[in-house]
């Protein structure tokens, strides 16, 4: 059975073996705060009471080199890698990890099996066809990275308790507020213009160039206008979505799927939810001792200066209320009752529910075409990936693309030239090429007739051989007098509207009103007010770039546009909207600074642990693993 890295297992590789990596660490390699080990220890580096085995390095070096090959879409070498540092790379990664663990130790972080179970379900890495969790494929990645699932879950719980401490320190960082106002005057800060829209015209309504003036053209760009190579290919693809398509699943199977998961198929219970929440417990119990004794929600909603808009929660789903604590009491509360007060996660509530839809189950009917899909999809999966086997060691085995076509009863494909872009001599693009820019670029890079490797792309597979060359060569001028014409017609589309716009700008700058260049050149005067994003009614963000160039009262014209126009303005006013420190950032500019901070601070701290914990490292042991000049 091959070991093959399927359906991103090699991201799931780098998320467990380098958790650091996910939280954006980027303290690599080997500082001088590590001292050599002595003996023959059989780790490779130590940090406090902890210790790295040559083993667990091993195991993190040959699934970080694989992962990057697969990137690579190439073998990496060990003298690439040595070269690239990967060696010192991945022992960094380690020993950061090692670091958080012990800090973590220190602290008593953990976490119960049932959260670990919960956090592995929830990965959308083992999900099957109809998105939730499958153990089928949790056991074939386990399988595929030589992992027992009693080891996935250690390596998950370590993982998971190392984000609980990331997470509280970069939980109450915020962008300070300069930052914040910088942000908002560059996004909101707005410029009035006067304009002329100058669009360009069609190719095709220019004058014929002359034949002498053509004939130069090709001359100045002959290379230019050579045909390039193309490439003859034969290819044979697998996609489970295709192969879905044939499955023809029996009635009474598709009734057993639906009776086996219902809950799949109902309309899940919702509730109209009002939620009063209160600084302390206290005023809380007070608040809910009133209603006991004749007062009424309401009062002490107006009590509080809420309005009916600020404690409706709306018409929820148990699961779309993310603290457990709110969603049970309020999934437990009968309708029209007050709730004792509820301690969530954020805040101490009083709960009312005024409506509840009950769960309604779709009938089998209703989904059964659904669920066909989802089944005849999953068998189709796990046949893509018999197959996937099958073909594989066929042609390790010396099996030609035909030969293994023929014997798994699929077809191959044969393409009699395609060039690097993926279109044929005629210029069109080919047709539905699975995988087109994957299969393109190693097609390009192999050699006719040599070994190809196999491409993946989610659950589907692509084999190819490259069986002709077809050189690039030069085009006499009569073969590409069409495609000569129709470039230099495109040019000179865009050299008449530069001329244009020129001359408008050189009309206005020397004292001619705006209306008076527009009647002359039958345009229209047109208004717009625009941020350094864009505006009304269209400017893109390029032409507002220009726009906020340009001095207020200053004439400028704006590069040309995708659809090959351009714009001649006149700036007539700036607006710099104040800041208004409450309102929330819609940009996400915030956000990303606020993030970089938490890595900062995450980061300040590892180095801050491998320098008081002290590091040793044994350089002989990490040569036996990657191969250098130093191992004995």
């Amino acid at each position: 059975m091959l070991q093959t890295l399927r359906k991103g297992a090699a991201g799931w590789v780098a998320k467990v073996f380098f958790a650091l990596l996910v939280l954006s660490f980027a303290i690599w390699g080997i500082e001088d705060v590590f001292r050599r080990i002595g003996g023959d220890s059989s780790n490779v580096a130590e940090i406090g009471d902890r210790k790295i085995s040559v083993e667990d390095f091993r195991a993190a070096y040959t699934n970080e080199l694989r992962r990057i090959s697969n990137q690579a879409k190439r073998v990496i070498t060990p003298e690439q890698a040595r070269a690239a540092g990967l060696g010192d790379k991945v022992l960094g990664d380690l020993v950061n990890e090692a670091a958080m663990d012990a800090k973590v130790a220190q602290l008593g972080l953990t976490l119960s099996d049932e959260e670990v179970v919960k956090e592995v379900q929830d990965d959308d890495m083992f999900a099957g066809a109809d998105g939730s969790f499958d153990r089928r494929t949790f056991n074939e990645i386990l399988r595929q990275n030589n992992l027992t699932e009693n080891q996935y879950l250690g390596l998950q719980r370590s993982f998971s308790a190392r984000k609980q401490l990331t997470d509280a320190l970069m939980a109450n960082l915020a962008a300070p507020e300069t930052f914040r106002q910088a942000i908002h005057a560059f996004n909101t800060d707005s410029r009035s213009i006067t304009y002329l829209q100058l669009k360009a015209e069609e190719p095709s309504a220019l004058p014929a160039p002359a034949p002498d003036a053509l004939r130069k053209y090709f001359d100045e760009r002959k290379s230019s206008f050579a045909a390039p190579e193309y490439r003859k290919l034969a290819v044979l693809s697998l996609d489970p979505k295709t192969l879905a398509g044939s499955k023809q699943i029996p009635d009474d199977k598709l009734k057993a799927y639906y009776d086996a998961n219902q809950p799949k198929y109902a309309n899940l219970e919702k509730r109209s939810i009002e939620q009063i929440s209160f600084p302390s417990v206290e005023e809380a119990k007070a608040a809910y001792d009133k209603i006991q004794n004749g007062a009424l929600f309401e009062q002490i909603m107006a009590e509080r200066k809420l309005k009916p808009d600020d404690i409706f929660l709306g018409d929820l789903t148990k699961d779309q209320l993310f603290d457990s604590k709110i969603a049970d009491a309020a999934f437990s509360l009968p309708q029209g009752r007050v709730s004792e007060p509820v301690q969530g996660t954020y805040a101490t509530v009083l709960l009312r529910v005024t409506g509840v839809q009950q769960q309604q189950l779709k009938s089998f009917e209703e989904v059964k075409d659904q669920i066909r899909s989802v089944m005849a999809e999953e068998e189709a999966r796990r046949e893509t990936l018999a197959l996937h086997d099958k073909i594989d060691e066929a042609r390790l085995g010396g099996a030609t693309l035909d030969e293994v076509a023929k014997a798994n009863s699929l077809q191959v494909r044969q393409i009699d030239a395609v060039d690097s872009s993926g279109r044929g001599p005629d210029g069109k693009e080919i047709a539905d090429l699975p995988m087109s820019r994957k299969l393109l670029d190693a097609a390009f890079a192999a050699e006719v007739g040599g070994q190809t490797e196999t491409l993946s792309e989610g659950d589907g597979y692509v084999w190819y051989e490259v069986r002709g060359l077809t050189p690039p060569r030069e085009r006499s001028f009569d073969e590409a007098r069409a495609a000569v014409e129709s470039r230099w017609r495109e040019e000179q589309v865009g050299v008449r509207l530069d001329a244009k716009a020129e001359a408008i700008l050189k009309d206005l700058r020397s004292g001619k009103s705006m209306d008076q260049v527009a009647q002359a050149n039958k345009l229209e005067v047109e208004q717009a007010e625009t941020t350094r994003l864009g505006g009304a009614p269209s400017i893109t963000a390029v032409q507002a770039k220009s726009v906020f160039q340009t001095p207020v009262e200053g004439f400028g014209m704006t590069p040309t546009d995708e659809r090959g126009g351009r714009l001649v303005f006149r700036v007539t006013a700036e607006t710099d909207r104040p800041f208004d420190a409450s309102k929330p950032d819609d940009s996400g500019q915030v956000e990303k600074i606020t993030q970089s901070m938490g890595n900062d601070v995450v980061s300040a701290l590892v180095r801050q642990l491998r320098t008081d914990l002290g590091a040793k490292i044994d350089q002989a042991n990490v040569a036996k693993v990657t191969g250098s000049a130093n191992a004995n």
